[in-house]
């Protein structure tokens, strides 16, 4: 098994492939630094980072499984908050930070026993569900119930929620404080991409409704719909992304994530995910005879950190991947 520490990047890090000498020309930029969060090598994946708008000294940071760190000097040093894994599930993940426009801090992952079947995640799925733990001083400490947007008992048939991000509304605009998420519901038959909001600083949240118009495949290893992230305007419109089977789509909502429109493809690409040869997953899609993609890379050593970038290489140029992916 693959093992990996966690770095943050302060400004941009470089990653090295193979490349021609051209490519390789390129410097480092001015004043980069890397902070190793984790004195010991472990499974932490897929982090996620927030900088406080209110105070742009604080950053909060999360890993695999549901660890959080903070910062109160821009990232200069960072220390781990105690208390953000959930007792009550056997694994959690998929985790993604932001604040608010009064600079707390939240946490949205999701919850299971066991995963189902290997990419085919509602076969077999045990309880699982998508939930949000609060901060309410900046990431240092956080309360000690989570709030369920969405949740299922391990039912015969139940889905597997998947994939969860998290947008805040930090402007001044009418929606300010008001938080979004969006993420991938797996079913046995379909994939769809479903959305909630919370409008009491991640107090309670509305009843998902289903933004995709287009369903996907029920497997996570081609063809599936997944992959949300969204921003908001100053005036505190709200752009959501994600990838279907016609490619990287747009939906639009002007009136606080009540209502958006009918999505419409913005990038027509490939299915999601692909699978090139000896790198276990790729997030990207294939144009003439490269691809661009986004790649997680674990060294099996003891000393050398997770590398994460975004290139766009001659498929033959690809480094080949040692790492195994632990979530959907």
């Amino acid at each position: 098994m693959a093992r990996a520490f966690l770095a943050v990047c302060l400004l941009v890090s470089s990653f090295r492939a193979q490349t021609s000498p051209a490519e390789s020309a390129l410097q480092s930029p001015p004043g980069a630094r890397v902070i190793k969060l984790t004195p010991s090598p472990g499974q932490f994946t897929e982090p996620s980072i927030a900088v406080n708008p209110s105070n742009p000294r604080q950053l909060v940071g999360a890993f695999q499984n549901t660890a959080v760190a903070y910062s109160r000097d821009t990232g200069q040093t960072w220390n781990p908050a105690e208390g953000a894994a959930p007792p009550d599930y056997k694994v959690s993940g998929d985790v993604s930070v932001v604040y608010d426009n009064q600079g707390h801090a939240f946490l949205c992952y999701i919850a299971f026993d066991k995963l189902g079947t290997i990419n085919y995640w509602a076969h077999n799925a045990t309880r699982n569900g998508i939930f949000v733990r609060r901060s309410l001083d900046g990431g240092q400490t956080w309360e000690k119930d989570a709030v369920a947007v969405i949740a299922h008992a391990s039912d015969p048939g139940i889905p597997f929620e998947d994939k969860p991000y998290i947008v805040a509304d930090a402007t001044h605009s009418k929606y300010a404080g008001n938080l979004y998420i969006g993420w991938t519901e797996f079913t046995l038959e379909r994939t769809i991409m479903l959305f909630s909001r919370s409008t009491d600083i991640g107090k309670t949240w509305s009843k998902p409704i289903k933004i995709s118009p287009h369903e996907g495949l029920p497997r996570d290893d081609n063809g599936a719909v997944e992959g949300f992230t969204g921003a908001v305007a100053g005036d505190g419109t709200l752009y959501v992304a994600w990838c279907d089977i016609t490619g990287v789509v747009l939906a639009i909502s002007k009136d606080g994530g009540r209502t958006f429109s009918r999505s419409r493809t913005i990038l027509k690409t490939g299915p999601s995910y692909f699978d090139p040869t000896s790198v276990g997953r790729g997030n990207g899609f294939h144009r003439s005879q490269s691809i661009r993609v986004t790649a997680s890379y674990s060294s099996p050593g003891p000393t050398t950190p997770t590398a994460i970038s975004t290139f766009s290489l001659p498929l033959r140029k690809i480094a080949a991947s040692t790492g195994r992916r632990r979530f959907a």
